[in-house]
């Protein structure tokens, strides 16, 4: 029989005792993959989507599975600290650890292989959830477990936290979906872990290897503790705390894959995992409902429940009202949601047959009302419809930490699990807890399961507010235990609930669990201080009283975060940046799956810098500046990330930074400065053309400002869009004073200068629609100035064209001096912008620069600003009369255009041509991004960003079909890559005039 000891603690590696330098030298020796050691990689590494930060001693970058056996048997020798990463997104501080930290997630991702038929897959640990699925789509299958970060989380996070997902009620948790795994054991041995027969059991428990020991100890602890079991275990769907020593004591065959699940690899290394497939769904509906308060949407769980859904899940108030300040989000909210309901239940239901769902909407909705359950009843049963729900719902975690000052939502007591028939009393208690340490909370999630996130409210850069995060938990582990709950529902025990596990599961098992630790992992390298021996649960804050952040004098206005500091700490590490599937966050990510290229590995070594923890001087450091470089400025995370990080704007602040302290370029001036330059060369169109587009200037281009030689300098046109306008006899029959024409068409540089044909068709197709437009006259709106960082020559501009736009929009003739009429718009769109680039930066940037009655003055100005699309897509704008068009319509929007949300108009536009289909690519960023594809060291990014979606749509195009974008660099990558020509919304239209 095992003989427990009477509770030593496990051993643990201590990663200040490891040989650093040699077990760099000999990874790089025995790998494929990437060494990692430096400062910016370990700071990279050093948070996870939780409260925690650890800074590693290295990095690994797997490349295959020998690259992982042969870490862990390094690791294993040097005794350091191993903790494997996938998508980073865990909230407990599993993925955090001392040693060398092992990321999967780049290159071990494959799906090996599919058995359709016994619907089977056999995966690597690094594949994300929903690049899985998308390949199993085809055979009509997927792996169940659906978790709200799908879009980044790995198989193997999963495997490790024993994930669920808004499904559970219906799919159970990861468990319940792994049949077997190929792991490596801590002393670098591998073994094939699946159902074991009595006879085979026997056979492996007599080997003398970590394998045979580990079925031995489990084996007998199981028996042995068997009324401890039963007794200590939550009978509940959500538990994944502690150990799964229970499955060992059902009737079932032995599997330790079974004890792997659910460890947070401190067991064990997943290589590859057989794990079982379910069908997709036939056909799906889902309920919207609102309710008066939180409790009483809880109230109707077991209600609902009775109605056999395939998902119930909760949002409160508190989520809800963060809505508001995503307005993407915002405006999906609006499909669904009207008023301002205490809490929103969204209900799913599964069936054969599409016919067969409004029938249970209808009945679900008569049985709600019977019961005086709720009061608004929005039945979905389009996919959209579903889709935009879901969004909001899965945005749930990033909105409830969408606080901008030092108080943030956290996750520390948000993965309690209880009965649901419990949850409404368990909650009303939680909530009052809550409430009784002076705080608040957001609660949203799984209300099928009794499983729901509640985030208290917590500054934990205060000694009050360290204290409050400890008694709270504290508190809230004492009530799960009174309602039989668990204290992990499914994000696992980590760093933040592994202190619990004693007062769990009480001693006895505790201590079993402590010798199971020691049997797999005799010398403690596996990822230690997770479940068994934690450290104190206020260790590793990544803030906490002694964090400082350096005060830095910015350009921008960052005022509503308390400074540039508030706005970056913003990042709390979800890492929804990391996705590859949909949407335009984060393009560089998705070129080269590199933590430094994500949005949240931006966000983070700034935090750090500002911090002083990297050593760098100040923004301006170089370890930032090769973070930052391959940033596009594309602006989709403020959009698309959840609390709207912005690190464009960053990467502008930190470039003014950097050329103050190293010199600013010339590349960056002459490109800052393009307006300048295009006007002078469009003097002399022809020879401007003659002369760049000749070898020896292109030669000089690429050595002096490091131009790429395959890149075509723009043409310049014959005359200015300016110089036509005033010319041509419809602008001539239209001269009248400013204050007569309501329409003014935003006159920018390239338009201008380069493409003028755009800016007639747009006045063309703007007549046609009983409007009258005037030209403004042509200045730079400021974007070249502030994506090369020269935020000083930005401010100035910005101010002059405020003075502009304002005297413009007021009525002034046209030409008067900027101080003539001191007026202001009044807010009616009468600034029409063809390229989205200087739409945002005149509605979004501008302001942001000045301060005072500047800024107030521009922001009357940017409520007057809207595109070309929007503007004729709003009933005041007229009609347009159009022939038929091409057959299809493939739009491409442009970052800036999709991050201010301008992409839905620019489509209802183009569907008013008769007869044709317009297909949104959702291509992300095209990879030109303004002047970022043209420089050589972004020239293969650049391209492998295009050739994701957009360029082979490109190429692949119909007589029958167009390609449609708005933006001048978009168009141009098409131009520069392929044979086809992409069109400006306003030429396809102007064609298209009856």
């Amino acid at each position: 029989m095992v003989q427990i000891e009477s509770g030593p603690p496990v051993p643990q590696a201590d990663a200040s005792r490891v040989d650093a330098a040699g077990l760099e030298q000999a990874l790089r020796n025995a790998i494929e993959g990437e060494v990692r050691f430096d400062r910016v990689s370990r700071a990279l590494y050093s948070t996870d989507a939780s409260v925690y930060q650890i800074e590693p001693l290295g990095v690994v970058v797997a490349r295959n599975r020998e690259d992982i056996i042969k870490t862990v048997r390094l690791c294993n020798e040097y005794r350091c600290p191993l903790t494997l990463r996938g998508g980073g997104t865990s909230q407990a501080g599993q993925a955090v650890g001392s040693g060398v930290v092992l990321d999967t997630s780049k290159h071990v991702n494959r799906l090996v292989d599919v058995d359709v038929e016994r619907r089977t897959a056999r995966v690597e640990p690094g594949i994300v959830l929903d690049e899985l699925n998308a390949q199993l789509k085809p055979h009509n299958l997927r792996f169940a477990p659906d978790i709200s970060t799908a879009s980044r989380a790995t198989v193997g996070g999963m495997m490790a936290n024993n994930s669920a997902g808004a499904r559970s009620v219906l799919y159970g948790i990861t468990l319940h979906h792994v049949l077997e795994q190929q792991v490596v054991f801590a002393d670098g041995t591998v073994a094939h872990l699946r159902d074991l027969s009595p006879t085979e059991l026997d056979a492996v428990s007599k080997e003398n290897s970590i394998h045979g020991q580990a079925c031995r100890v489990v084996r007998e602890l199981a028996g042995k503790h068997a009324a401890e079991i039963e007794k200590r275990y939550p009978k509940l769907l959500r538990r994944v705390a502690g150990y799964n020593l229970n499955e060992f004591a059902k009737d079932q065959p032995f599997n330790l894959s079974r004890l792997i699940v659910g460890s947070e690899g401190t067991l064990a290394v997943v290589l590859e995992a057989t794990v079982k497939l379910v069908p997709l769904p036939k056909a799906k509906a889902v309920m919207a409902i609102e309710f008066v308060s939180l409790l009483e949407a809880l109230q109707a769980a077991p209600l609902i429940l009775r109605h056999n859904p395939s998902a119930v899940e909760v949002m409160d108030k508190f989520i809800l009202d963060h809505t508001k300040q995503n307005a993407e989000l915002q405006r999906r909210r609006q499909t669904f949601i009207t008023g301002d309901p205490g809490a929103l239940l969204c209900v799913e239901f599964y069936a054969d047959s599409a016919e067969d769902l409004p029938p249970r909407l209808q009945a679900l909705e008569k049985d709600l009302r019977g019961h005086a359950y709720g009061y608004r009843y929005f039945h979905a049963l389009d996919l959209a419809a579903q889709a935009r729900i879901w969004s909001v719902r899965e945005a749930g975690l990033g909105l409830s930490m969408a606080m901008k000052d030092d108080n943030k939502s956290l996750s520390f007591v948000e993965d309690t699990a209880v009965a649901p028939e419990r949850l409404r009393d368990f909650i009303d208690r939680f909530l009052q807890i809550v409430h009784a340490h002076g705080t608040s909370a957001g609660v949203y999630a799984h209300a099928s399961v009794g499983c729901l996130h509640v985030r208290p409210v917590v500054n934990l850069k205060t000694e009050a507010g360290v204290r409050t995060f400890e008694s709270l938990a504290t508190a809230v582990s004492d009530l799960v235990l009174e309602f039989g709950g668990a204290l992990s529902g499914e994000h696992g025990d980590g760093l933040v609930r592994s202190p619990f596990m004693r007062k769990m599961f009480g001693p006895v098992l505790y201590d079993a669990f402590r010798e199971i630790k020691r049997t797999f992992d005799p010398q403690g390298i596996l990822n230690p201080g997770k479940i068994v021996d934690a450290p104190p649960l206020t260790s590793n804050l990544r803030y906490g009283t002694a964090y400082r952040s350096r005060s830095q004098e910015t350009w921008f206005d960052y005022s509503a975060w308390g400074g540039m500091n508030g706005a970056v700490e913003m990042c709390s590490g979800l890492g929804a940046c990391r996705k590859t599937l949909e949407g335009t966050m984060c393009p560089s990510y998705m070129a080269t799956r590199e933590e430094a290229h994500s949005t949240r590995g931006r966000a983070n070594t700034l935090r750090l810098v500002m911090a002083g923890r990297l050593d760098e001087a100040g923004l301006g450091g170089e370890g930032v500046r090769e973070v930052l470089d391959l940033c596009l400025e594309c602006r989709a995370c403020k959009a698309e990330c959840p609390v709207g990080v912005d690190v464009a704007r960053f990467k502008s602040e930190f470039l003014a930074d950097y050329w103050t302290r190293h010199g600013t370029p010339l590349r960056a001036r002459a490109l800052g400065h393009v307006h300048e330059l295009s006007r002078l060369a469009s003097r002399m169109p022809g020879l401007a053309n003659a002369v760049a587009g000749s070898g020896l200037v292109r030669a000089m281009n690429a050595r002096l400002l490091g131009i790429h030689s395959a890149r075509a300098l723009p043409r310049w046109a014959t005359h200015t869009l300016e110089a036509q306008w005033s010319a041509s006899a419809a602008r001539a029959s239209a001269e009248k004073p400013a204050s007569s024409s309501p329409v003014w068409l935003f006159n920018d540089t390239f338009t201008n200068y380069f493409h003028p044909e755009i800016g007639l068709a747009a006045r063309d197709v703007m007549t046609a629609a009983g409007l009258s437009v005037d030209l403004a006259r042509n200045v730079c709106c400021g974007r070249p100035l502030i994506s090369q960082g020269l935020l000083k020559e930005a401010r100035e501009l910005a101010a002059r064209n405020t003075k502009y736009l304002t005297s413009l929009l007021s009525g002034a003739p046209r030409g008067a001096p900027y101080e003539t009429v001191p007026g202001a718009p009044e807010g009616t769109p009468r600034l029409v912008f063809l390229e989205p680039s200087c739409l945002s930066a005149i509605r979004e940037d501008v302001p942001a620069l000045l301060r005072g009655e500047e800024q107030r003055q521009a922001l009357r100005v940017a409520d007057a600003c809207v595109s070309f699309e929007e503007f004729l897509t709003r009933p005041e704008s007229g009609s347009l009369l159009l022939q038929a068009g091409p057959h299809r319509i493939l739009l491409h929007g442009h970052c800036h255009q999709k991050s201010m949300g301008g992409l839905a108009p620019a489509k209802a536009l183009l569907e008013q041509i008769p007869g044709a289909t317009v297909t949104d690519l959702d291509a992300g960023c095209c990879g030109m991004a303004g002047s970022f594809g043209y420089a050589r060291e972004h020239f293969e990014v650049s391209r492998q960003i295009g050739e994701r979606r957009l360029l082979p749509a490109a190429r692949g195009l119909k007589d029958s079909e167009v390609l449609v974008a708005a933006g001048t660099s978009c168009r141009q990558q098409v131009s520069d890559f392929t044979s086809k020509r992409a069109l400006h919304p306003a030429e396809l239209l102007r064609f298209l005039l009856s």
